[in-house]
């Protein structure tokens, strides 16, 4: 379970930070960063759990190495920039974790463990077991109703991949936070370093990213050592989520001249099966990989494509 008062992190000190170092002049510039650095030692002052620790290490080695990539210039790509930030976060905190005598498997069942606990705060009347439980040990009881044994079921798989997926959701996170410091910084900062970013509309990458989604798939399907089975799974959530990105951008794309009531009815359209929007949106990106569905579909006269 990702905790919501930390997350922000990833997005509010790169953003500071690269105010400060802009040489700040003007009241938006200040106000932005005062209430940037509140809003960070009130983040800071609330207690945490060892999930929510782990995001505040790995959000500090991210905003250090996101704002040195940033400031070197040798890597022009926003998204690669953000990249290389995560891998030098993610191997920061592997070595704070080890420093500190602790295991994967530590934040793994504090994970399991609270947010099971949720759960059964969430579902009182299902009778959820007081212990955390792996889904195919779940005993069908002669009382308990199809329906309750089912939702006992889900509730325990989505538990597991919480707790086995945390890296690669903290990971989603400093993307996200990443392109929107970015963002950000240059509408606020005067005169703000580096190149501004390109339209999200625009966002994509190197098509032989595809290989790393073809590999990664294949390895869910053998058995891997315990450690090894983590580490497939959760790049191939951020590769996966990568792709979702690219699909986004070119619905983004394709709806630039459908009428804004259209476009406020299809997403109400999509309520319903929003679950499966993510999934959507990556079968087209990996699609745009071969199909370059913007150059079929340019955008209308007098918009930069």
């Amino acid at each position: 379970m990702l905790a919501p008062t930390v997350s922000p992190f990833f997005f509010l000190a790169p953003t500071v930070v690269l105010l400060l170092l802009s040489r700040p002049a003007t009241a938006r510039e200040w106000i932005w960063i005062v209430l940037g650095v509140t809003s960070i030692a009130v983040l800071l002052r609330i207690p945490t759990t060892l999930p929510e620790q782990t995001l505040r290490a790995a959000g500090a080695f991210f905003t250090g190495a996101y704002v040195v990539a940033a400031l070197g210039g040798t890597l022009r790509s926003l998204l690669t920039r953000t990249l290389v930030a995560i891998g030098v976060a993610a191997a920061a905190t592997i070595g704070w974790f080890l420093k500190l005598g602790l295991r994967f498997g530590d934040l793994e069942g504090e994970i399991v463990s609270t947010t099971w606990k949720g759960w059964r705060a969430l579902f009182p009347s299902f009778g959820l077991p007081e212990n955390p439980v792996v889904h195919s040990e779940v005993i069908i009881s002669g009382s308990s109703s199809p329906t309750a044994t089912e939702l006992v079921q889900e509730l325990s798989r989505a538990t597991t991949a919480m707790g086995e997926l945390y890296p690669g959701m903290v990971a989603i996170y400093a993307l996200l936070g990443g392109w929107l410091a970015w963002e950000w910084y240059h509408r606020l900062s005067r005169h703000p370093l580096g190149t501004p970013p390109a339209p999200f509309r625009t966002f994509r990458f190197s098509d032989h990213l595809i290989w790393a989604l073809v590999v990664l798939t294949a390895l869910v399907l053998i058995d891997l050592p315990r450690g090894a089975e983590v580490l497939v799974r959760n790049l191939l959530l951020v590769v996966a989520t990568l792709y979702a990105a690219r699909g986004l951008a070119v619905v983004r794309s394709a709806m630039i001249p459908a009428p804004r009531p259209f476009v406020v009815l299809l997403c109400l359209a999509a309520v319903p099966v929003l679950a499966l929007v993510p999934l959507g949106c990556a079968v087209l990106g990996v699609a745009d990989t071969w199909l370059d569905l913007r150059r079929r579909v340019p955008p209308p006269q007098g918009v930069a494509p």
